[in-house]
């Protein structure tokens, strides 16, 4: 990933973040302003901004629907028109499009959207592997049941940060307890007792800042939607070990692996988030002093404009969005909106799927395989979650 130049966005991003640390470190529990009562809950309510990415939203979720669904298997192909012998798409493919829905039901609670959320959870729920052992997980591949399927350990977190999604737009509990599968098997399983971190899989090739951001913003997530004592344990556990040995002194961000020390923006803003929202639950100083500066070094590092990959950028976007519900800088917002309207003006192909960078450009082959899901879920999520918050006034 290449080092930016500092933009004038991103200065700007850079000295409001800052200009919010006292006014971060002094949030009460009591006084916190949450992700959930910082968003829209009615049609009437949204912007002109906001309908205009919901309506974006809902276009690529159809598109989705309507161009990746096998009728054959009743679920989503990887790749348009996949005849492989495993064809379906495996939770990295598909979960930027349960986040998409779930996002689309936030922005726009409709019987419809929250019924499209049900009706992929359902689905989303076959990944549970019963057959994994301590205990069960979500393993790769719809219907997997074997003890010795080699699973993801960020898989789990990002899958279980979808259900508490699922939760916040339908009101269902059992998408909770959904979630709080994911993070049980990466707490027990997934952790490493020998020193601390969490391993990128069950073959434990490394630790993974992956695993690390989605396992502990899905432990913070649970936290603020149950008040559950064990996932305030493991979201402190994985930040005291994110903060030590998780951490690039030479960065000053979060390290992709202890085997690499380079940042990387999924990574980074999963990880900030967490704290962020940890420090007006909790409080703890320290958590609102340390996410201000890791969110004016990330602003920093990545820039305003990025070309990552869509299914990666949208993720660090998306938690931005969510630093923004929290916070209110309107510079974090205005990093979505530039990197949405881009997506806008260059992502379609000739059909009008969101099938190239935002950029316009042919996606890396080692990020991307052509006509993926993922793709072109990732740029609708961009959208959908935009339509969930509103614009700064």
């Amino acid at each position: 990933m290449r080092y930016r130049v500092l933009t004038t966005l991103t200065a700007l991003v850079l000295w409001a973040t800052l200009a919010l640390v006292l006014a971060t470190c002094s949030a009460s529990a009591t006084a916190s302003t949450s992700t959930s009562t910082s968003i829209s809950t009615s049609t009437s309510s949204l912007t002109p901004t906001q309908q205009t990415y919901l309506a974006l939203a809902e276009s690529g979720a159809t598109h989705a629907e309507q161009r990746w669904r096998d009728p054959r298997l009743g679920w989503y192909d990887a790749r348009l028109d996949d005849h492989a012998r495993y064809p379906l798409a495996t939770i990295w493919d598909i979960v930027p499009l349960f986040e998409s829905l779930d996002a689309i039901a936030i922005a726009r609670p409709t019987q419809a959207n929250r019924l499209a959320v049900t009706r992929f959870a359902a689905g989303a729920e076959r990944y549970l592997n019963r057959g994994l052992r301590p205990l069960p997980g979500y393993s790769p591949y719809p219907g997997d049941r074997t003890p010795d399927t080699e699973t993801w350990f960020d898989d789990n977190g990002w899958w279980g940060t979808a259900f508490v999604e699922a939760y916040r737009a339908t009101g269902a509990r059992r998408y909770l307890t959904d979630a709080m599968r994911a993070l049980r098997y990466i707490a027990t399983v997934g952790w490493d007792a020998a020193g601390g971190g969490i391993w990128w899989n069950t073959d434990h090739p490394y630790l993974a800042g992956e695993a690390l951001a989605s396992g502990t913003l899905l432990a913070s997530l649970l936290y603020e939607q149950t008040h559950s004592g064990y996932a305030l344990a493991q979201a402190q556990r994985f930040l005291e070990w994110a903060n030590t040995g998780g951490f690039s002194q030479t960065n000053q961000l979060y390290a992709a692996s202890n085997l690499n020390p380079t940042p990387i923006d999924y990574i980074e803003a999963p990880l900030i988030y967490a704290q962020a929202l940890l420090c007006q639950l909790t409080p703890v100083r320290e958590d609102c002093v340390r996410a201000s500066y890791l969110t004016a070094t990330a602003l920093h590092r990545f820039g305003s404009t990025l070309d990552f990959s869509p299914q990666y950028d949208a993720i660090y976007l998306q938690w931005m969005l969510a630093l923004y519900g929290l916070n209110h800088n309107p510079a974090l917002y205005e990093l979505a909106a530039v990197n949405a309207r881009n997506a806008q003006a260059h992502a379609a192909d000739g059909e009008g799927l969101y099938l190239r960078s935002w950029l316009g450009e042919p996606l890396p082959a080692q990020d991307a395989e052509p006509n993926m899901l993922q793709t072109q879920a990732a740029t609708t999520s961009l959208f959908a979650w935009l339509a969930v918050y509103p614009p700064p006034a």
